[in-house]
């Protein structure tokens, strides 16, 4: 992996550590989301956007991805 993507990883959650936390990142992707689509008049129930973030996230996870761990894949 490049050198300069980890240490930019590391540098980015030394910065926003909060960005590990599950139930914050959710709460910011699914309130975007949100947001986002009510812009552009799509009426999607705000419960609806956060189980969809949630399943994304949780495919992420199964996958091994970076989300909530300190570890740098």
């Amino acid at each position: 992996m490049n050198k300069l993507y980890l240490l930019l990883t590391m540098k980015f959650y030394e910065k926003y550590p909060q960005l590990k936390e599950k139930e914050f990142l959710t709460q910011i992707l699914t309130d975007t989301v949100f947001s986002t689509m009510s812009l552009e008049d799509q009426e999607v129930p705000k419960e609806r956007v956060e189980e969809i973030v949630l399943s994304l996230l949780h495919e992420e996870e199964l996958k091994g991805g970076q989300f909530f761990s300190d570890q740098v894949h």
